[in-house]
This record gives structure tokens, C-alpha cells and sequence, in this order.
């Protein structure tokens, strides 16, 4: 095996936390929510109360101050959470106690001759950056300059841990991954913060930002057309090449599976992929349609037309593939590309209202 094969091997193990650990992400996710409506229902009741001039008590104000999160922190404090299950299953829980005793504490002393030794040092890496990038969408202010020493901090107690409990090797090379993980997840989440805040800047600016939407809207259009321009074994033959990637991050032991046994695999999920492709496409459209239409503010009406000018393409695509070999036009794929077109409207106006509400308080 390549170092890709056995990285993609590993990865798709830890993938295969990830289920158990959604569900005690959602309900954390539920019972925080209803923190937040109770605290935002407390402030509004003692304003409600206080004078002209007064200021709320010292704890009643010290709840406000954290409570309602906002939609980001919250979302992201969500997935901080089901990562950090999922973390927690993967170095110590996936283990049985006194498996692995060991220290090695020499830098890069672990990385071995091997491509399985390469891969697990630089797992490391992988397995840290989530850390670097939920971590400061969870912190206020300027909480975020806590992420690389948390993450350093946090790397060191799992490897004490492991030493004390045997279910892992103490290794520096660990910890000096795990906070280069860390540094490079912090780096994305700045380069994520700056890409948001231009888009703001850019969308104010009405005439340019109308002209390169409309653009970029056509173009996409013919990136629709021409997928489906494919006839129908060119179009499977692509979708099961996306198919195999999948089942590879999710499979454990896809990879030791014969030819056949993969493809039936990968031809199990078509459908979902297929359909979520599809979906995918049109909710991009009609985002880049809405981008057109909008003008400095976003209206209801808007987003309805985005949605039925996307409909209608989707519609003038499925006529399209009645000339192309073995394809079909159905009402069915319509539908659910129009339902694509309208969650990718629906999110993208749920985050502008939100975001403007906000700056109206």
C-alpha cells in the first residue's frame, strides 16, 4: 500500500465514529438552544422591568453577555463537540487498556521506514486541524488566540493520559503534529473569516456585484449542460469514480475488497450520490441567480424568483437529455433539483437576514 492508501484506510476508520458521536452532538446542540431562548426571554423580561437609566444586576447581566449565542457559535460549538467524541473514540475508547505502553520522546523518532509509520505521523496533523478551525467559531472576541496553545495543551494531556492508562504510546512527535494541526486549522479560520468579510464588502457593491453573479451564472449553466451532454456509460462510469472515493473514506476495509465487491459497493450508494449531485448543482445555480437579482437587500420575492428561474432550467435540462444516448428526461429530477435550488436559496437568505438583523440592533 502507497501512503495514500493507508492514510485514506485510517481516516475512513475514524469517519466511522462519526454517527454515534452526532447524536450526542444534536441533543447537545437542542439543549443549548433552549438555554438560549430561556436567556433571551430573561433579558428581554428584566429590561422590560429596569427603569430608564438602570442597569441590570451584576448576574443577570453576566447571563446576557453569553446567552443567546450567536447562530455561528452555536453551530459551531456543535461540531466542536461531535469532533471532540469522535477524537476522544479514536485515542483512547478504540483501545483496550495496557495495549500500548511506550514512550518516544526523540523528534520524528516515529516516523519509521515504513508508508503505514509515515502515514500515522502525519494522521497527526489531520487529526488536529477540525481543532484549529471549530475551536475559534466557538470562542468570543478574541478568544480565537487561545486555539494553538489549547490545541498544544490538549495534545499533551491525551498523551499523558495514554501513558498513564496504556492505551497509547507517549510520543513528541505527537504533540508537535497534533499543535501544527492546530496552527494550520487557526489558519484556515482566518482565511474563512476574510473570504466572509469580502463577500459582505463585495456584495454592497451593487452594479459589480450584479454583473459578475450574472456571469458566473451562465457559466454554470454550461457546466450543467454539459454534464448532461454525457451519455448515459459516461455519466455512470463518472459518477462511480465518485462513488469508490466515498466508499474508501467510509468503508474501513474497502480497500482489501475485490474489484467486484467495491463495485457493488460503490453501485449501492448511485443513487443518494447521483440525487445529491443533482441537488448540489441547482442549489449553486439559483445562489448565483439570487446574487443577480438582489439588490443591496435581499427581498422575499427574490429568492422565489431564483428558485422558479432555476426550477424552469432544471426543466430545460431534462428535455435537453431526451436527445443525449440513454438518458431520460423525468419530472421526478425536476423536483428534486428544484428542491436543491430552494435550500441553497433558503440558507443563503436565513444567514443574510440573521446577519442584518444584527447589525440593525
Amino acid at each position: 500500500m502507497n501512503l495514500f492508501q493507508c492514510m485514506m484506510a485510517d481516516i475512513a476508520r475514524v469517519v466511522s465514529f462519526v454517527p454515534e458521536a452526532a447524536k450526542t452532538g444534536i441533543a447537545y446542540g437542542i439543549v443549548i438552544l433552549v438555554l438560549c431562548l430561556a436567556a433571551g426571554k430573561l433579558q428581554y423580561r428584566q429590561k422590560k422591568k429596569q427603569p430608564e437609566g438602570m442597569n441590570m444586576d451584576r448576574e443577570t447581566e453576566t447571563v446576557c453577555r453569553w446567552w443567546p449565542l450567536r447562530p455561528g457559535q452555536w453551530l459551531g460549538s456543535v461540531l466542536f463537540v461531535i469532533y471532540f467524541l469522535v477524537l476522544l473514540q479514536t485515542v483512547f475508547f478504540s483501545r483496550e487498556p495496557g495495549s500500548r505502553w511506550g514512550t518516544q520522546l526523540q523528534f520524528l523518532g516515529t516516523w519509521g521506514t515504513t508508508m503505514q509509520d509515515h502515514a500515522w505521523v502525519l494522521e497527526n496533523i489531520l487529526l488536529f486541524l477540525p481543532f484549529g478551525i471549530l475551536l475559534p467559531a466557538c470562542l468570543p472576541g478574541r478568544g480565537h488566540w487561545l486555539t494553538l496553545p489549547a490545541g498544544i495543551l490538549c495534545s499533551a494531556c491525551i498523551e499523558y493520559i495514554q501513558l498513564r492508562t496504556g492505551r497509547g504510546y507517549c510520543q513528541l512527535d505527537d504533540v508537535v503534529m497534533n499543535g501544527l494541526g492546530a496552527l494550520a486549522g487557526w489558519l484556515i479560520w482566518w482565511l474563512i473569516r476574510l473570504f466572509c468579510l469580502g463577500v459582505k464588502l463585495f456584495w454592497h457593491q451593487t452594479f459589480i456585484r450584479k454583473r459578475v453573479f450574472l456571469v458566473a451564472a451562465a457559466l454554470w449553466m454550461v457546466v450543467i449542460f454539459l454534464f448532461s451532454s454525457q451519455p448515459a456509460d459516461e455519466s455512470t462510469q463518472t459518477s462511480l469514480r465518485v462513488e469508490r472515493v466515498i466508499c474508501a473514506l467510509m468503508i474501513p476495509d474497502y480497500s482489501m475488497k475485490t474489484p467486484e465487491e467495491q463495485t457493488a459497493l460503490a453501485e449501492r450508494i448511485e443513487f443518494p450520490v447521483r440525487k445529491g449531485a443533482h441537488m448540489t448543482e441547482y442549489a449553486i445555480l439559483a445562489v448565483l441567480l439570487l446574487g443577480t437579482l438582489a439588490g443591496e437587500y435581499m427581498e422575499g420575492s427574490i429568492v422565489i424568483w431564483s428558485v422558479i428561474l432555476a426550477a424552469l432550467y432544471a426543466s430545460t435540462d431534462e428535455f435537453h437529455q431526451l436527445f443525449v444516448p440513454g438518458r431520460s428526461g423525468q419530472f421526478r429530477d425536476v423536483l428534486i433539483d428544484s428542491c436543491g435550488a430552494a435550500a441553497g436559496t433558503l440558507i443563503v437568505y436565513a444567514l443574510w437576514w440573521r446577519g442584518s438583523r444584527g447589525h440593525r440592533k
